[in-house]
C-alpha cells in the first residue's frame, strides 16, 4: 500500500532518543524536565494496512523498565525502530513473541484482557490492532506540551485511517479533534473514563465491545 503520510523523520533517530527538530521545540518548555528522552519513543505500534482497530492515545508512560528492560532486548529495539520507519506494514510488536518482560506487553495484555477472555488471541492482536500516540515521547504523567514536528506523522496516519474507515478508539477525543477536525463527523469509540483504557463492555459499551472483538477475530 502506498505511504501517503508526510516525510517520516524517524529513520534518523539516534540517542538521546529525540529528533533534533522536536528537541528544538520542547527544550525550553516548562514541562521539558518531566520527559524521559532516554527511553525509545513510541509514536506508533502496529501497521495501518492490516489493523482493524486503532487506539488513539496521549503519550507513552514511563517506568524504569523502559530503560533497564526494553533497551536491553535487541528484538525490542529493532521492532520499535522498524515500526517507526514503516507504520503501514509492521505488526503490533508486543505480541510478536519475546517481549513478555517489557512493561508495554504487560500493560497491553492487562487492558486487552477482556477481549482475550472472549477468545481474541495474541496472534490476532499482532495483526489487527494499532496504537497511535498524540505525543511520541515518554513521561510518567500526561502534561501539556507544545506540538512538535514529528507529530505530523501521527496526524497523517489518523487521516489515512479515516479514509480507510478504520475503527477508532480515542482517549481524550477533544485533544485529537483540535488537530484533526475531520473526527467531528467520523464515528469513533471512547472510554467511559480517560483514566481507564481497559477494553471491556463496561468501559466502551457492550455493543462497541462486541464489534471490536468481532473485527479482531475476523467475524
Amino acid at each position: 500500500m502506498t505511504n501517503t503520510t508526510s516525510h517520516n523523520p524517524w529513520q534518523n533517530l539516534k540517542p538521546l532518543y529525540v529528533l533534533p527538530e522536536d528537541f528544538a521545540v520542547i527544550a525550553g518548555h516548562r514541562n521539558y524536565s518531566n520527559l524521559r528522552l532516554d527511553a525509545l519513543p513510541s509514536q506508533v505500534i502496529g501497521g495501518l494496512d492490516k489493523a482493524e482497530v486503532i487506539f488513539l492515545l496521549l503519550n507513552p508512560g514511563f517506568s524504569e523498565g523502559d530503560i533497564t528492560v526494553d533497551l536491553q532486548i535487541p528484538h525490542f529495539v529493532a521492532a520499535n525502530r522498524l515500526n517507526h520507519i514503516d507504520p503501514y506494514g509492521s505488526p503490533f510488536y508486543y505480541f510478536n513473541g519475546g517481549l513478555e518482560r517489557t512493561g508495554g506487553y504487560k500493560w497491553w495484555k492487562r487492558v486487552l484482557n477482556p477481549l482475550m477472555q472472549g477468545g481474541v488471541t495474541e496472534d490476532m492482536l499482532r495483526e489487527k490492532i494499532m496504537t497511535i500516540e498524540f505525543f511520541p515521547y515518554h513521561s510518567k504523567d500526561w502534561m501539556d506540551l507544545p506540538q512538535v514536528p514529528s507529530q505530523q506523522v501521527a496526524f497523517d496516519l489518523v487521516r489515512e485511517a479515516i479514509k480507510r474507515k478504520k475503527t477508532l478508539i480515542i482517549r481524550s477525543p477533544q485533544r485529537w479533534l483540535e488537530v484533526i477536525p475531520e473526527l467531528a463527523t467520523y464515528p469513533y469509540v471512547t472510554f467511559r473514563s480517560n483514566l481507564n483504557v481497559t477494553v471491556s463492555p463496561k468501559n466502551v459499551g457492550e455493543v462497541n465491545f462486541n464489534n471490536i472483538k468481532n473485527l479482531i477475530m475476523g467475524e
